[in-house]
């Protein structure tokens, strides 16, 4: 009787918890966009640049975090896959902080 109850609870945290990952990732995505394109980030402001480079890292990471915890459900991979097409898109329109 216990396993038949335990088998809700832990698919119902993985999905909370796959959520608040790609959330997070999410969010790190959309701290990086100030820094796309040479007006709003000059290739002198390596802070900003470098910034912006740290959240695409951690970005890129909460979104493998999230497709490992619930890699058996098709929507959350086709979530991380378009998660990560923006990221490609997003990295190569940042200039470089190094």
């Amino acid at each position: 009787m216990i396993s038949e109850n335990k088998k809700p609870v832990v698919l119902w945290a993985r999905g909370i918890l796959a959520a608040a990952l790609f959330v997070v990732a999410l969010f790190m995505l959309a701290l990086s966009l100030p820094a796309v394109g040479v007006e709003n980030t000059p290739t002198g402001d390596r802070d900003t640049a470098a910034g912006a480079f740290f959240c695409l890292v951690l970005s890129t990471l909460f979104g493998i975090g999230a497709g490992a915890v619930a890699f058996r459900w098709t929507t959350v991979r086709v979530l991380v896959a378009l998660q990560m097409v923006l990221v490609v898109i997003i990295w190569t329109q940042v200039p470089s902080p190094f």
